[in-house]
Parts: C-alpha cells; sequence; structure tokens
C-alpha cells in the first residue's frame, strides 16, 4: 500500500488544512502513519514553536502526534489527549480501506483541570527542553483555553475532514485500479487481434491451397494410374499418399481431429519422406491408446516432425530416429517428439520466430498459439532444448480433458 503522499497532492492538503484553521481557530498540521508532518503547520501557537526549536522538544512532539493518531486509529474516531507539554491535543484518523494512513492533529489549546480528568495524559518533565524558563512562560501565558464540549465538536468536524481525505485518496487509487484494468484488457484485445490475424494468415494459405482441388485430385488419379499400368509400385504408393496429405490439409484450421487422424497424417508425411531419402529416417511411435480419441488442432504434430527433417536431418543427410511418445500424467497429457539429428544450437531456447517457417507454411510458434487459443494460456509448447547426447526434444502439454 502507497504513503499518504502517494495518494493525494500535498497542496490540496494543505488547502483543506489552512481552511479548517481558519473556521476553527485551533492549531491543525496533518502527519503520516509515523507523525511525521507532510504539511506546513496553521496557526500554529508560538509555545509550540519554541517546544519544538529543542530537538529533545521536536523528538517529544513527534512521539506525541504518533500516539494520538494510533489512539485515533484504534478507536475509529476522533480521540482527545494532553501532550507532552501539557496542552489539549486531538486528532481523527484517515484510514483508509483498512489501514492507517496518518492523521489530522489539532489542538495546542488549555482546559480546565476539572475538565481534564478524562482525558489520556503523556505530560513529560518540560525542565530537560534545555529552553529558557522565561521565555517559555511567556508562551504559555498566550495560549488560549477552551472548553471540553467546544473542543468536541471541533473534533467532529475534524472527523468529517479526514473523512473527505479519505474518499480524495480512495478515488485516486480506483482511478489507478481501472487504468491497470484497462491497461490489461488493452494487452488482451491486442494478443486476441494478433491470434486472429495468425489464425487467418494460416487460414489464407491452406485456402490458397485449395485452387482447383477436383483438377489437382484427377491429376494424382491419373498419375496413380499410370505408374499402375506402368508396374510401378512405389511411384503409385507416393501419389496415393501425397493425395491424402493433400486432402487432409484441406480442412478448415480451426477444426480439431482425433490426435489417431494426426498421426494418421504423420504417418503418411514420413512415408514420403522415407522413400525420398532411401530409408535414412526411422520413425518410433509410443501412444497410450486412451489419448488416441482425444481431440487437437489439425497440424498439431506434423510442423515438429517436418522440423526435424529440416533442421536435424537434411543439413547433414545422416541417419535420424524419430519418436513420438504420448501419455498422461497426473492432470496433463504429455507428447513428446524427439530426434537424435543435429540438434538445435543452444542448449535450450524458445519458439522460433514467424520468420522460420518449415515448408508447410506453419511454424512452431503458430502451433503454439492455435494450442493456447484452443485450451488455455497454460497449454502448448511447453519446452525445446537439446538432447544431451545430440538431437532435439520439443514437450507439448494439454490438459487431461481435450
Amino acid at each position: 500500500m502507497k504513503k499518504l503522499l502517494d495518494l493525494v497532492d500535498v497542496s490540496i492538503l494543505q488547502e483543506i488544512q489552512n481552511k479548517f484553521a481558519d473556521a476553527t481557530s485551533v492549531a491543525v498540521l496533518i502527519c503520516d502513519d509515523t507523525g511525521v508532518p507532510i504539511t506546513e503547520a496553521s496557526n500554529f501557537t508560538s509555545f509550540c514553536r519554541y517546544v519544538r526549536s529543542s530537538p529533545e522538544g521536536f523528538r517529544r512532539c513527534m512521539l506525541s502526534d504518533e500516539n494520538v493518531g494510533r489512539m485515533a486509529a484504534q478507536c475509529q474516531r476522533p480521540v482527545l489527549h494532553r501532550c507532552h507539554s501539557g496542552l489539549v491535543d486531538f486528532a481523527a484518523p484517515i484510514v483508509l480501506r483498512g489501514r492507517y494512513m496518518g492523521a489530522i492533529l489539532c489542538g495546542q489549546v488549555l482546559m480546565t483541570e476539572t475538565e481534564l480528568n478524562t482525558i489520556s495524559d503523556m505530560r513529560m518533565d518540560k525542565d530537560q527542553l534545555d529552553l529558557n524558563t522565561e521565555e517559555l512562560g511567556t508562551h504559555y501565558n498566550q495560549l488560549l483555553f477552551k472548553k471540553k464540549s467546544e473542543i468536541e465538536a471541533i473534533a467532529e468536524l475534524l472527523f468529517v475532514t479526514a473523512n473527505h481525505i479519505v474518499k480524495i485518496c480512495d478515488a485516486y487509487l480506483t482511478k489507478k485500479e481501472l487504468s491497470r484494468k484497462s491497461d490489461k484488457l488493452v494487452k488482451e484485445l491486442q494478443r486476441r487481434t494478433q491470434l486472429e490475424r495468425d489464425l487467418k494468415e494460416t487460414e489464407l494459405k491452406f485456402l490458397q491451397s485449395q485452387i482447383n482441388p477436383h483438377f489437382l485430385f484427377n491429376t494424382l488419379n491419373t498419375i496413380s494410374r499410370i505408374a499402375y499400368m506402368e508396374q510401378a509400385e512405389q511411384t503409385q504408393e507416393v501419389t496415393y499418399l501425397l493425395a491424402k496429405i493433400l486432402r487432409y490439409s484441406l480442412k478448415n484450421t480451426e477444426q480439431y481431429v482425433t490426435f489417431q487422424e494426426e498421426i494418421e497424417h504423420v504417418r503418411n508425411y514420413l512415408l514420403i519422406q522415407q522413400t525420398r531419402y532411401r530409408h535414412k529416417i526411422d520413425f518410433q511411435l509410443e501412444v497410450d491408446k486412451s489419448l488416441l480419441t482425444m481431440q487437437v488442432p489439425i497440424f498439431t504434430i506434423q510442423p515438429i516432425i517436418e522440423n526435424s527433417i529440416v533442421h536435424g536431418f537434411e543439413p547433414s543427410g545422416e541417419p535420424i530416429q524419430i519418436s513420438l511418445h504420448a501419455y498422461q500424467t497426473d492432470n496433463k497429457v504429455i507428447i513428446e517428439i524427439l530426434d537424435d539429428g543435429i540438434g538445435i544450437e543452444d542448449q535450450t531456447r524458445s519458439l522460433p520466430s514467424e520468420k522460420q517457417r518449415q515448408t508447410t507454411g506453419i511454424g512452431l510458434a503458430n502451433v503454439d498459439k492455435r494450442l493456447k487459443h484452443g485450451f488455455g494460456m497454460q497449454w502448448g509448447i511447453a519446452d525445446i532444448r537439446k538432447r544431451e547426447h545430440g538431437g532435439t526434444k520439443v514437450n507439448i502439454e494439454l490438459p487431461v480433458s481435450v
């Protein structure tokens, strides 16, 4: 929580204090929660100014102001007491949202002895203040006497004034809180706008691939028949797989598929790559069968597998093993994609930038954003790191309920 001076302009406090002093003809001072003044004193008596000119007197005044302020805070009402010099002071607490912020202090007046019996007393020996006794007496004789009823009426008005200051401070805090919430809302809207832009960009790429799909599939079917007639079985198989991949790619970008469908798409993609690279790519699959029916966004796994081939295998051409493990632990699903290829340069790194896209047109950052959009900000690609013995490890975390 901020200090009182952080919540209201001191010039406003000074104006409130001066007007109160003019209306009541008593000394007024506003202090913080430790008794330290934060305004210039109004209507201060010459007696109190003289007492405060002594270092010990000033220390006692601070202690007295802090004491009466905290007494008022405990009572949640104005409180009267006698200061260390024997004068009557009273205070109204400034309490904001349950916290004592400071007090408005008034007084520096005298009362008859009979009326002082019920007032808290913290008088000390004034001889220890190292002040001129005769001058101190002169200032004392200038002090005003006020009746207890008059002081109590002023104290009630003081309480109303303290509450006015509390309202000013509370309005300031409310404004700040609304500003923070507004900033947070703006950032959230910006994040959602960016995500929608990314999704539309991805959708556009897929739409571009849908140009005359019937012509494309008819052509592939023709190639497949020619390969069959020429007994080119491998060509026929690759053409068939390519057709399946293209049909899968033409689905809506916001569409969800089962994990089993996504794995089948990965297998089709890898079969083409294994044919292309003469079986230098080995793929291992270990998936909890209970996870095969869970729903995931289309193209959740294939871009990561492609990343392993493009960056972990193609630069060297050395054989590579890629493995996919999926299992459930506690309240989440873990999907691990491992390879023993070249590996990333650093031991760990963040998601690739949007410029680092794969041939599918879908980068890992895009995969992560779509997962977060679907399941929440705590889910998605949780880790990308270099493996101890070479290669790369990518971890995806999803909620069990998917």
